[in-house]
């Protein structure tokens, strides 16, 4: 069994000396949550407090709704710092509600659900992952504000709670002081833009490394990337072609280039692939580029000029409109949010709401 105390802290001072600011996080779970939903944000802000260029230290709580350990859905048990109860004070910073298949009803949530909604006017953010959205939705927090959840539970969150937007394949979405993910990685995606926002980009950065977090994911990427799509085709004639198209993104990767490839004619080539994915050859081609090229922008110093040829668009032109047509931004201004994330365009779904 596992218990949780507050973690390991970094420094208690900045560089100038001064006392680091500190930020309470309080983490609720409950039983039946995936160990990524809790552990990945745990994890990672506890990484940051580490940090030797992070202004702040992160005291995280493990919260439970009920006295006793806590079990995750893969049997492990852990024992919680704090339990929900009116002894448990409202003064947290930081609230995050890990999702958990007993969190889709208000049955035996009650508890929680009054103390999210008398925590909520004294937190700066309110936070849930996954199914943690059905809590914040049922305390009557999220209607008409825009959230993420699951692509598995979206259609019955949205007949439990029409007041509430669902941005369609999300990975998180903030509206307000409410910030919303889909779980999983997600989850740990949303903490690393928490964190930049309090910390800045250099103890982003060190926690990116610490936890070998290749890339950050914008809130607005969709939740199945385009890579997963191509190696979950069934079809052994394009999946082949399509693994080896993925390592020569430079190719020639036009339709009667992958037919030939696949040892079929171009028009059985083109209804197998429409079959197996719903688009396109030549549509999907371009989007497995720009989210390779989208990778190159964010994580290396090569000019547009070499990540077009790199990825297969010939020229920058050619990458021009493709991204154009899926961020409705050019490569230059996508790479000079990413890099700027307070004045980020693509975080659209990130906007406060008025």
């Amino acid at each position: 069994m596992t218990h949780f105390g507050p973690p390991a802290l970094g420094p208690s001072t900045d560089d100038h000396g001064a006392p680091a600011q500190i930020i309470r996080v309080g983490i609720v779970v409950v039983n039946g949550a995936n160990a990524i939903d809790f552990m990945g944000p745990i994890d990672a802000f506890n990484e940051a407090s580490r940090s030797s260029t992070t202004p702040v230290c992160y005291k995280v709580d493990l919260i439970a709704t009920r006295s006793g350990p806590i079990v995750g859905s893969s049997g492990v048990r852990m024992l919680p710092d704090k339990v929900i109860g009116p002894e448990l004070d409202n003064s947290y910073d930081t609230i995050l509600v890990a999702g958990s298949h007993e969190l889709q009803t208000t049955e035996d949530n009650e508890p929680l659900i009054d103390w999210v909604v008398r925590s909520a006017p004294s937190a700066r953010r309110i936070c849930a992952t996954c199914t943690g959205t059905f809590v914040l939705a049922s305390a009557g927090l999220l209607d008409r504000r825009r959230v993420a959840t699951h692509r598995d539970d979206t259609g019955r969150f949205l007949a439990m709670f029409p007041k509430v937007h669902v941005e369609p394949d999300r990975l998180f979405v903030r509206d307000g002081s409410y910030y919303t993910a889909v779980g999983g990685m997600a989850g740990i995606d949303l903490c690393l833009y928490l964190i930049e926002n309090d910390c800045g980009r250099a103890t982003f950065l060190d926690v990116a490394r610490m936890l070998v977090i290749f890339l950050r994911r914008p809130g607005n990427q969709p939740q199945i990337s385009e890579f997963l799509k191509a190696q979950s085709i069934r079809n052994s004639q394009i999946s082949h072609v399509m693994d080896w198209a993925l390592t020569n993104l430079d190719a020639d990767l036009s339709v009667d280039a992958l037919a030939k490839r696949a040892a079929m004619s171009s028009r059985n080539f083109s209804r197998a692939f429409m079959y197996e994915m719903m688009t396109t050859p030549a549509r999907f081609i371009e989007s497995i580029r720009v989210e390779a090229a989208r990778i190159l922008l964010e994580t290396t110093a090569l000019s547009i000029q070499q990540i077009s040829h790199r990825v297969g668009f010939g020229s920058p032109a050619n990458m021009r409109r493709a991204f154009v047509r899926a961020f409705q931004a050019p490569p230059a201004e996508y790479r000079h949010n990413a890099e700027h994330p307070t004045t980020r365009s693509e975080y659209t779904n990130l906007q406060e709401a008025d």
